[in-house]
């Protein structure tokens, strides 16, 4: 069963950070569906049949991220993404490397002759796409419900996730909440982390839009 969690530490325990429940309820449901979206692409790139699940749904602030990702996801592999436009921000979406082991084999059709080591460029390409696939089955979704105007890079392979997202930090002033997404292919235990920094103002006007749309059905 998936869950909801709103996360804080020393730094953050006496801010005030208010999540407007109905629109937090509709962005929830928004990466379920999200999570649907992707099992059907997955069929078709991996022949997967596994149903694809949000398991965990998280606001955090940057350094408990930060912190879970040192403690929990060092020995991931993962992909950066960037949006912009209306709304703008960073995308980090990222596989333990067994997992990512387990779909270059299952995609090529063969298995890898070293156990792990160093990623050539068709492997790369082969995750990066299951990166892209998962990421933008949220985007679409969240556009189906909050209509802004935005755009999305493919994504790129990076070495290194807490120094990319450190830098992320610094480079853009990011909300004082992140948003940690957990996917499950529970058949092949397989489980997909994507963060979402989104930038100043961005959740806002996600938010807004939203209750925007809640209101519109009340009304009608």
């Amino acid at each position: 069963m998936a869950y909801f969690a709103l996360e804080k530490d020393e730094m953050t325990i006496n801010d005030q950070f208010f999540l407007p429940p109905q629109e937090v309820a509709k962005l929830f449901e928004i990466a379920q569906t999200g999570a649907a979206g992707s099992s059907h692409s997955l069929r078709d790139f991996l022949g997967l049949t596994s149903e694809i699940q949000l398991n965990c749904l998280s606001f955090l602030p940057f350094h408990v991220l930060l912190d879970r990702i040192t403690l929990y996801y060092q020995n991931h592999i993962g992909f950066h993404l960037r949006f912009s436009g209306e709304i703008s921000g960073e995308i980090y979406t990222f596989f333990r490397d067994q997992h990512a082991l387990m779909i270059i084999e299952r995609m090529l059709g063969r298995k890898r002759k070293k156990s792990w080591g160093k990623l050539n460029r068709i492997e790369i390409s082969v995750l990066s796409e299951l990166a892209n696939i998962i990421s933008n089955s949220f985007w679409r979704s969240l556009a189906e419900q909050a209509p802004l105007n935005w755009w999305i890079t493919p994504p790129v392979y990076v070495t290194d996730l807490c120094r990319s997202i450190s830098n992320s930090s610094k480079v853009h002033a990011l909300e004082p909440m992140l948003i940690h997404f957990e996917y499950l292919a529970p058949t092949l235990g397989l489980r997909t982390q994507m963060v979402l920094l989104p930038n100043q103002y961005t959740m806002k006007k996600i938010l807004d839009k939203l209750s925007s749309a809640e209101e519109l059905l009340d009304f009608d």
